[in-house]
């Protein structure tokens, strides 16, 4: 399959590309320097970053912390209750969303890895 990706805003820090309009061709789920632009499904970014997934190298979304604090705001239940839908699960927003909604969320703002570093506590006597 052929996909063109037009006139996005493109950051690409490791080749130097710095929110230059451009295209992204892709083939078989790769960039390559060219598709076939008749043949090619076309996605118009204009006016839109186009950027590799996103990396967050430390965050919080699970793990004993995280679990504590929503155990401590029930309000969350409440305030951002977030519906299922077909193809996603319920959750709840607010100051300590849920796994789920966190998830979500961050892949509403293209990220693709996160990396939660969980610790543990050992207690010796």
């Amino acid at each position: 399959m052929e996909l063109l990706i037009k006139n996005g805003f493109v950051y690409d820090p490791i080749n130097g590309v710095n929110g230059e309009k451009m295209d992204i061709p892709i083939k078989d789920g790769k960039i390559v320097e060219s598709v076939h632009e008749q043949r090619a499904k076309k996605i118009d970014a204009s006016g839109l970053i186009v950027f590799p997934g996103g990396v967050d190298i430390h965050c919080h979304i699970a793990g004993a912390e995280v679990n504590t604090g929503r155990l401590m705001r029930p309000e969350d239940h409440i305030k951002d209750v977030v519906r299922k839908t077909a193809i996603t699960r319920s959750g709840v927003g607010y100051s300590v969303p849920s796994t789920f909604t966190t998830g979500y969320r961050y892949s509403c703002m293209g990220y693709t890895t996160i990396m939660n570093p969980a610790r543990r506590l050992v207690v010796c006597s």
